[in-house]
C-alpha cells in the first residue's frame, strides 16, 4: 500500500469513527424492562408511552423489553437483565417493577460494561440493601409518607373518617403494618375516625371490598373516606365509593379518571384521547350525582407513571440533561410524563436508625380532587415524628 492510500484510510478511518462517535453522543440507548402486559401491565404500558416518544431515535433510542409471563426462576431474570445491558451502546438499564433476580443481574451487568452504566430499580421485591448495592438508583413508593398524607388528604376534602381496606395477606406485612400505624396516629391528631377492614384472602377479596364498602359508608357516614393500598382492591373499592356516594382518597395509585369513568358508566369515546377532556366529563358527571370533590384520583396510575418517568430520567441522564443523583432531576421527569401532576422524591430515612439512604428514593404523585383541583398534597411537608413510627405502633 502507498502512503498516500494509507494516509487516505487512515482519515477514512479517523471521519467514520468520529461520526460514529458523534452519532452515539448524539442519540444515546436506553433500555427499560418491565414485565410483560399481562404480568405488569402498568409498567408496560408506560414503556411504551416512553419509547414512542423516542421512536425516532435522533435524539436518543429507547428499548422496551420485557420479560416472560412467567420467568424460570431468579437466574433466568438476571440472564434477561444482564443480556439486555450487554450492547456497548446502552448507556442505561431501568427495570420497573424488579423481580428477583434484578439485583444478580444489574450486578452482572455492572461487571461487564463498567461504572458507566446506570442502573435504575423500581418497585423492587429484592432485599433491599442488596438491590441498593447493585443499582445506582432504587426507587419506590413512598408508603410511609403517603400514610401521613391519606389522612391529612381526607381532611382537606372534608372527610369525617378514614376506612381502609386490606387483604388478608397484606394487612400483616410489615409496610403495611407501618403504614396503618402511621395513618391511625396521623387521623387521630387530625381529628378524623380511623378503622382498618380485613378482607379475606384470594380471588374473595374484591367481591367483599365492593359489598362490604356501603356498610362501611353506613356505618362511618357518607363523609368516610375509603382508602386502599392493595391494586388488586382498587377496583371495587371505587366502584363501591360511587354506588354508595361517599369518598375516595386513594386506591393503591389507580385511582385514574378511566377507572371512574367505568364506575360511573361514563363514555370517553368523544375525548378522543384527550386526558383533560376525559377528566371533564368523569367531572361533569360527578357534579350531576353532587359528588364534586369528593373523590381523588391520580393523573397517571402510578405503575405506568413510575415507569415512563424513570425512563425519561435515564434518557435525559445519558444525554448530559440531568444527573442520576439530582433528586430534582428526577422529580422534573417524573413530572413530564405524568400528565401534568407533580411529584415529591425524597431520599429514604431508615425509621430505626434515622439514617438517609444515598440511593433509594421514595416518590408520590399529587392527588387530584375532581370538580375542585389538585390538592398540592406533593408539595405538603411530613412531619418528622411520623416517619420515625415502626410497624405496630412503637417508636
Amino acid at each position: 500500500m502507498s502512503l498516500v492510500a494509507a494516509a487516505c484510510l487512515a482519515a477514512s478511518c479517523v471521519l467514520s469513527c468520529s461520526h460514529q462517535t458523534a452519532e452515539t453522543a448524539a442519540a444515546p440507548v436506553v433500555v427499560l424492562v418491565t414485565g410483560s402486559e399481562a404480568a405488569s401491565p402498568l409498567e408496560f404500558r408506560g414503556a411504551e408511552d416512553v419509547a414512542r416518544a423516542y421512536s425516532g431515535g435522533k435524539s436518543g433510542k429507547l428499548r422496551h423489553l420485557s420479560l416472560p409471563d412467567k420467568p424460570k426462576g431468579e437466574a433466568a431474570v438476571s440472564s434477561f437483565i444482564a443480556d439486555a445491558a450487554s450492547d456497548p451502546l446502552v448507556s442505561a438499564i431501568v427495570v420497573s417493577p424488579s423481580p428477583a433476580g434484578t439485583a444478580s443481574g444489574l450486578r452482572k451487568a455492572k461487571l461487564a460494561r463498567g461504572v458507566g452504566l446506570l442502573c435504575v430499580a423500581s418497585s423492587s421485591s429484592e432485599d433491599i440493601l442488596d438491590i441498593e448495592s447493585s443499582a445506582d438508583l432504587v426507587v419506590e413508593l413512598d408508603r410511609a409518607s403517603r400514610a401521613y398524607i391519606v389522612a391529612w388528604a381526607a381532611k382537606k376534602i372534608g372527610a369525617r373518617s378514614i376506612v381502609a381496606a386490606y387483604g388478608l395477606g397484606e394487612a400483616a406485612s410489615p409496610d403495611a403494618l407501618r403504614e396503618r400505624a402511621i395513618m391511625s396516629a396521623a387521623a387521630s391528631d387530625l381529628g378524623l375516625r380511623y378503622a382498618a377492614m380485613i378482607a379475606p384472602k384470594g380471588a374473595e377479596s374484591a367481591s367483599f371490598v365492593r359489598s362490604a364498602s356501603g356498610s362501611w359508608l353506613r356505618d362511618y357516614g357518607p363523609d368516610a373516606a375509603l382508602y386502599c393500598a392493595d391494586p388488586d382492591l382498587a377496583e371495587p373499592l371505587i366502584a363501591g365509593a360511587v354506588a354508595g356516594g361517599g369518598m375516595l382518597v386513594d386506591a393503591a395509585g389507580s385511582a385514574t379518571v378511566a377507572a371512574y369513568a367505568a364506575a360511573l358508566g361514563v363514555d370517553l369515546s368523544s375525548a378522543k384521547g384527550d386526558t383533560k377532556r376525559e377528566r371533564r366529563l368523569v367531572e361533569a358527571a360527578l357534579a350531576a350525582v353532587g359528588m364534586k370533590g369528593r373523590l381523588c384520583s391520580w393523573d397517571s396510575a402510578y405503575g405506568r407513571a413510575s415507569a415512563a418517568g424513570l425512563g425519561e430520567f435515564a434518557m435525559r441522564v445519558a444525554k448530559g440533561e440531568a444527573k442520576k443523583d439530582e433528586i430534582n432531576d428526577l422529580r422534573a421527569a417524573l413530572d413530564d410524563r405524568s400528565g401534568g401532576a407533580a411529584w415529591m422524591a425524597e431520599y429514604d430515612i431508615d425509621a430505626a436508625t434515622g439514617v438517609k439512604s444515598v440511593n433509594r428514593v421514595l416518590i408520590r404523585q399529587d392527588l387530584y380532587a375532581l370538580g375542585s383541583g389538585y390538592l398540592q398534597s406533593a408539595l405538603q411537608p411530613v412531619p418528622a415524628k411520623y416517619l420515625l413510627i415502626k410497624s405496630g405502633g412503637s417508636d
